[in-house]
């Protein structure tokens, strides 16, 4: 009984965090827009891209359990929050912040942005996927509550990173905009659920 009571708990926490995975991913696109076009472009195709890869030629299984590996070790000395740190930081998205940076130490007159773009939405969508399909793998719970709570919530962190991260590199983007727009369609979205749920017409 106890065990039950948990998973309806859990299985509640998901879905109070839906809005908020819908609020953060409208947010984000919608700052992403704000930064040169051939960006946000390159973003795009970048998540395509990977999609395409993962469904009709291979799923990198080796490569993300050697980021998350790497991210573990990284972080050890947190333990125990080393365990789920593998899951929750995208590792490879942050080599490419890095790689970006370095890049633009040594071609300065380039425009290497869009690229990095590209590499930072494949990677975040590796992460995301392969992610998705080891809780999968894992006990999802009599509700699938130990697959929707965890993987919500880390979309949100993931999402949250990348967004801190192009706040640092373009002054378009904001991840302070980005995270008010957040709450604020998260709010929108519960608000119009509740009275849709438990407001009766003219009353």
């Amino acid at each position: 009984m106890k065990d039950r009571l948990l998973s309806v708990l859990k299985l509640f926490l998901a879905v109070l965090l839906l809005p908020l995975v819908i609020g953060v991913t409208i947010s984000f696109w919608e700052n992403l827009g704000l930064v040169k076009s051939a960006v946000a472009s390159a973003f795009g195709w970048g998540v395509v891209s990977y999609l395409m890869l993962h469904i009709l030629l291979y799923q990198p299984a080796q490569i993300y359990d050697t980021g998350k590996k790497i991210t573990e070790k990284a972080i050890g000395f947190l333990s125990p929050m080393f365990k789920v740190a593998g899951f929750c930081i995208p590792i490879f998205t942050i080599f490419s912040f890095i790689a970006y940076f370095l890049a633009t130490m040594v071609w300065k007159n380039h425009n290497l942005f869009p690229y990095f773009s590209f590499l930072a939405a494949f990677t975040l969508t590796m992460h995301i996927v392969m992610t998705a399909n080891a809780l999968k793998g894992k006990q999802a719970g009599w509700l699938k509550e130990n697959y929707f709570f965890p993987m919500f919530l880390i979309y949100i962190v993931n999402i949250l990173i990348v967004a801190g991260a192009f706040t640092l590199l373009s002054a378009d983007f904001s991840i302070l905009a980005c995270w008010r727009r957040m709450t604020d369609v998260a709010g929108m979205i519960t608000t119009a659920s509740f009275r849709q749920l438990f407001v009766m017409e003219g009353r």
